[in-house]
């Protein structure tokens, strides 16, 4: 029986088990060789020309990895090429039917080259530059970042396309200028996800990019009551020497917010953050926690902070008067 010369091995290794006839050609494997693997199973047949080595486990990766190599012109987009760039607030897509590793994958091409697959969630587009599709080394052709960032408009609900934006520009993976440069050449009437991707632009909040979603959330629910707040923006010198940056912050009135994310933040780190705190107290700031149990209920936490926001202004109201 034939075996796999070890420079195919080594591409399977590096492509999630996925070969095309074309490059075994390339590896001076015969079509009778070919033959022969698909026939003692080694190989399993994926697409027309595309083979998934047997040992190989059906993944997300290995089936964008065929389909890139059955249909090279397209690009893995959407929900799908979210998740392979490790963004937040992805859900997996339900709206074909499911691939062999129970998730479908939102895959677009140029006008004209559609066609129905199985767990394929099939877009078109005339508007496909260069720019928009990036190459990864193991060949899956994904959105780029801004590309990415409209296509995903149609798929996310407002505030998880704004935080999933947020999170680009932190990376970062694009600038904003690149975003609304986007915007401005795929944004139509027309188009799903246009009007909702001018609109998460549009209202960005001062400052930065936001960190987490939380953050986002927090931040957004006290813009919503008139607090002129800034993220990621403020930075403080302390007595101590350090240099650290608010996550939120209204500079007018030297108040400032630390949303702590993580549940574990609190048990292992609450003593340095006193500490920072006190340090921020001794040059006139008042820097208030938010923790991951006070994000649990946002109903209470909000109206918590309005009130130490009007109470901040109240206090030093009275003590330019006194």
């Amino acid at each position: 029986m034939p075996v796999l010369n070890e420079s195919t091995r080594s591409w399977l290794r590096d492509h999630h088990g996925i070969v095309t006839a074309a490059k075994l050609d390339q590896q001076q494997v015969s079509r009778w060789a070919r033959h022969e693997h698909v026939e003692n199973g080694l190989l399993v047949p994926v697409y027309k020309g595309v083979y998934r080595v047997a040992t190989q486990r059906i993944t997300l990766e290995s089936r964008c990895a065929a389909l890139c190599a059955f249909q090279p012109f397209g690009f893995v987009t959407g929900l799908t090429a979210g998740r392979l760039n490790g963004l937040r607030r992805m859900p997996t897509p339900t709206t074909a039917a499911t691939g062999e590793d129970g998730t479908v994958i939102q895959f677009c091409t140029p006008h004209g080259k559609f066609r129905e697959l199985d767990g394929i969630e099939m877009r078109q587009s005339t508007l496909i530059e260069r720019t928009d599709v990036q190459r990864r080394t193991d060949e899956i052709n994904l959105a780029s970042p801004w590309r990415l960032a409209f296509d995903l408009a149609a798929d996310l609900a407002a505030e998880d396309l704004e935080s999933v934006i947020e999170q680009i520009l932190d990376k970062p993976l694009c600038t904003f200028p690149t975003l609304a440069k986007t915007a401005r050449r795929l944004a139509r009437s027309a188009r799903p996800g246009s009007a909702a991707f001018v609109a998460a632009l549009a209202s960005r909040l001062p400052g930065g990019p936001v960190e987490s979603h939380p953050e986002l959330l927090v931040a957004k629910a006290l813009q919503a009551h008139g607090i002129p707040i800034r993220v990621q923006a403020t930075w403080l010198d302390l007595p101590s020497g350090r240099r650290i940056r608010l996550d939120i912050s209204v500079p007018e009135i030297r108040w400032g917010l630390e949303v702590d994310v993580h549940p574990d933040h609190f048990l292992q780190h609450g003593t340095a953050d006193r500490r920072r705190d006190r340090q921020c107290h001794l040059i006139g700031w008042q820097v208030d926690r938010v923790t991951a149990i006070d994000l649990l209920d946002m109903s209470r936490l909000i109206p918590e902070l309005v009130s130490l926001y009007r109470a901040r202004v109240e206090e030093l109201a009275g003590a330019r008067t006194g």
